[in-house]
């Protein structure tokens, strides 16, 4: 464990330690052990700050686990150790004559790290994932803007011609809210929050969320606003966590925030600038999305105009850097939306092209007769375990629902 003799030295249960105190005067400590617990050694699984919770540990062998945990463990024990030392010594300061200190039992340690074998997943690419046209539906749109988000029941698009928020589900249209953009601003990015319930509208005003349940006045965040003349352009939430990272133009700045159910009061976590987070020739980021687990964005080059997708914990440290994405160029888009826990899209809607990047780090360009030179942006909606892959298209303006099914299912159920 950290060694802490420099400051002090190990007692043992009930022994009387002597010091002496201001004025000349003695005093004694009685140490005893009795049968209670030790919140603070009963809450270590929960800590904030345990390394282990961090959201990389996946990517750690099971000798560094154990290794964290055990250094975890003592950071953590020597910060109460110290902690108690001040106590003492205002309590000593403050004129006390005798100090008692109580101990808990001892848990068992054992118990708290439990060794286990992992089964293995399999890892499903566009070589598994057939697109089902014959259950596909689509929707005729009157503009071909990009923006699109799903939640498990319905499709927000944006309508730029009629400045309206389009509300789908796989079979119909459900409704319609018209959208102000003198008062709110044009927007630029669309994310549903599952945690919020709630969909988040990032404008060139700040950011907005909307609910559909009863068509409610867009809640300005206005904590959240543009720094300096650069405007918010991205939001990424998750399923799993109140976090969000908003995303600024060109990715002049990301900030990460907390967002807090029925409130407009969000908390500011942390700022990062593009110099924190990128090389000279790296700094234009384009869109930026996050799991449970992770943060993904895709970033180019500016040097050599090639894009790039990297995978980050939640602290913004690379984890996987350099997945360069083929076929793309500095005209390129490379929007970028979740498709499974480890897994995203990439979408490059003005050379109408989409790849899909799987947990092992490959990227594949998925090819397909309807949706080729057609898409302009796709998302994931998982819907009664249907998944269905919702795309924008152009020449004509559309929306398309196609039904995702599984070729390996699909060989087995007709065997």
């Amino acid at each position: 464990m950290t060694d802490t003799s420099s400051t002090s030295r190990a007692f043992t249960p009930e022994q009387n330690i002597r010091f002496n105190g201001p004025k000349g005067r003695r005093r004694s400590i009685s140490i005893s052990l009795h049968e209670t617990a030790t919140p603070a050694v009963k809450s270590l699984s929960s800590l904030e700050h345990v390394d282990l919770q961090n959201d990389n540990s996946d990517l750690l062998s099971a000798y560094d686990k154990l290794t964290v945990w055990k250094r975890t463990i003592e950071k953590h024990l020597n910060r109460i150790y110290l902690h108690k030392l001040k106590e003492i010594d205002n309590l000593l300061s403050d004129g006390q004559n005798h100090i008692d200190i109580v101990f808990g039992t001892l848990p068992s340690f054992d118990e708290l790290a439990i060794v286990t074998s992992r089964q293995h997943t399999i890892d499903h690419t566009y070589d598994d994932i057939e697109l089902n046209h014959q259950n596909s539906q689509s929707f005729d749109l009157t503009s071909n803007n990009i923006l699109l988000c799903t939640s498990d029941r319905y499709v927000l698009i944006y309508d730029d011609i009629k400045t309206k928020l389009i509300l789908y589900n796989n079979t119909s249209y459900i409704n319609s809210s018209i959208w102000d953009t003198n008062e709110y601003g044009d927007p630029c990015d669309l994310t549903y929050s599952y945690y919020l319930d709630l969909y988040c509208i990032i404008t060139n005003r700040g950011l907005f969320t909307w609910s559909n349940e009863n068509n409610s006045i867009p809640l300005h965040i206005d904590s959240i606003r543009p720094i300096s003349g650069n405007r918010l352009w991205t939001i990424a939430s998750t399923d799993t966590k109140s976090d969000v990272f908003i995303l600024f133009k060109l990715g002049s700045y990301i900030e990460r925030w907390n967002s807090i159910v029925g409130t407009k009061s969000w908390q500011h976590i942390q700022r990062w600038s593009n110099h924190d987070l990128f090389e000279r020739n790296d700094q234009r980021i384009r869109t930026i999305r996050m799991t449970s687990n992770y943060v993904v964005w895709t970033v180019e080059s500016t040097k050599t105009s090639e894009w790039r997708v990297d995978l980050l914990d939640y602290h913004l440290q690379v984890l996987r850097r350099g997945i360069n994405i083929d076929n793309l160029d500095k005209y390129s888009s490379c929007l970028l939306s979740n498709f499974g826990p480890e897994q995203f899209l990439i979408i490059d809607s003005n050379c109408h092209s989409l790849f899909l990047l799987d947990s092992n780090g490959s990227i594949k360009l998925k090819t397909d007769s309807i949706i080729n030179k057609r898409i302009k942006n796709a998302v994931l909606m998982n819907n009664n375990n249907q998944k269905w892959l919702v795309v924008r298209l152009e020449r004509p303006d559309q929306l398309y629902f196609i039904a995702l099914s599984d070729k390996t299912d699909n060989l087995n159920n007709n065997m």
